[in-house]
């Protein structure tokens, strides 16, 4: 038996290896492609280096089962097209036997994922949001394409021309609180790094206008040197600086405290946090609808990272037998059932946490839904196959 099981469990963890490779490249393949025009800006490629390193945590939960599943499919037809599982049922071996060593790693496997998925998931993903936007608050001109218009959360950014630090024929559009729109125009404008200070956009003759004014209404109009001021409405300037951390994309966010540091989201904290959160919800609940849906939120990602571990324990239960069957029947049955059955689990899990905006609804229940399904359509099968 011992050879047996280490016969099946090296074809398994040969296949599970490669096929991991794959998915996860392909995974990843895509933000190497996104962010070659931020090296293309002067980004340096270590910085890139480090981003597709704080990805892979958040790749492998996802990559990890759909490659078991893939194994257990691949491995188990081969088997038995080529007639050794009906040799080992001969043999007295039982399929609960055979299927021992795959289950047993994937197990393993599934614990793995969950300590991946609580840990070092969180701190990964919050790490990638850090480094990104203190790169966007650098060099925001990093996120700028020239001759189109950049949209972040307080204002709209365009340029006709970049050289290196050096923008031209930069325009910023403002939208201000009466609902008028503050139009910054300037013929060219450098990026300031100071040694004792914040990054900071310098432009150069500035002209300053008021859109969208009530027929009537009145501008004040000055020229000078000059700051960024929400009392000013219009006028012309020689020079008009505005910080780099407010131009960009999480600048405005309010992700970012008044200390400028970036705060975590629900998904960028340990699980133990948020049962700690949920539990002090349970003894004193929250009074506003903001504090139930971040409670209704944490609840469905932590049942979510729970359901995600446990992912490799159902595929690998599932496929044994579809892996079988599909021989049996000469079709590919079995593998769209289960790539059907795969895209069905991960489907509840976004959709249980893009409802969790709903309390009412209980989302993570939702979340929690399809692994009750994986484990009884896995008897099912196995059942039969046995």
């Amino acid at each position: 038996m011992r050879t047996l099981h280490r016969y099946i469990l090296s074809n398994f963890l040969v296949t599970f290896l490669m096929a991991m490779a794959v998915l996860t490249f392909v995974m990843t393949v895509g933000l190497v492609f996104s962010s070659m025009k931020y090296i293309a800006r002067g980004m340096s490629p270590q910085i890139l280096v480090e981003f597709l390193w704080q990805s892979l945590p958040g790749t492998l939960s996802y990559s990890v089962p759909i490659a078991a599943l893939v194994a257990s499919l691949l491995v188990f037809s081969r088997l038995s097209s080529d007639s050794e599982i009906s040799a080992m049922r001969s043999c007295g071996v039982s399929l609960w036997a055979i299927m021992r060593m795959p289950v047993l790693l994937s197990a393993f496997l599934a614990f793995a994922c969950l300590w991946v998925n609580n840990d070092v998931s969180p701190d990964a993903a919050f790490s990638r949001s850090i480094r990104r936007h203190a790169f966007r608050a650098s060099d925001v001109t990093a996120l700028i394409q020239p001759l189109e218009w950049l949209e972040t959360d307080d204002y709209s950014i365009y340029v006709s021309e970049r050289d290196g630090n050096r923008l031209v024929d930069l325009r910023v559009k403002q939208p201000m609180p009466d609902g008028r729109v503050r139009d910054i125009r300037a013929a060219e404008a450098i990026i300031r790094q100071p040694a004792d200070g914040p990054a900071f956009l310098d432009m150069r003759n500035v002209k300053v206008e008021m859109t969208g004014l009530e027929p009537g209404a009145s501008s004040a109009v000055s020229s000078g040197s000059g700051r960024r001021g929400d009392s000013i409405d219009a006028g012309r300037f020689e020079t008009w600086r505005v910080p780099l951390s407010v131009l960009s994309k999480d600048g405005g966010s309010s992700r970012v405290g008044s200390d400028g540091r970036l705060h975590r989201r629900t998904k960028d904290l340990r699980t133990w946090e948020l049962l700690r959160d949920i539990l002090s919800a349970e003894a004193k609940p929250p009074v506003d609808k903001a504090g139930v849906v971040a409670i209704a939120r944490a609840k469905a990602e932590v049942v979510s990272r729970a359901v995600l571990a446990a992912a490799c324990l159902c595929f690998v239960l599932i496929g044994i037998p579809l892996g079988i069957q599909s021989h049996r029947r000469q079709s590919s049955v079995g593998l769209g059932i289960s790539l059907a059955v795969a895209g069905v689990f991960y489907l509840f899990c976004i959709t249980g946490q893009s409802l969790a905006k709903h309390p009412e609804l209980h989302a993570h229940l939702i979340v929690f839904a399809p692994m009750v399904v994986c484990i009884v359509l896995a008897a099912v099968l196995i059942s039969r196959n046995n």
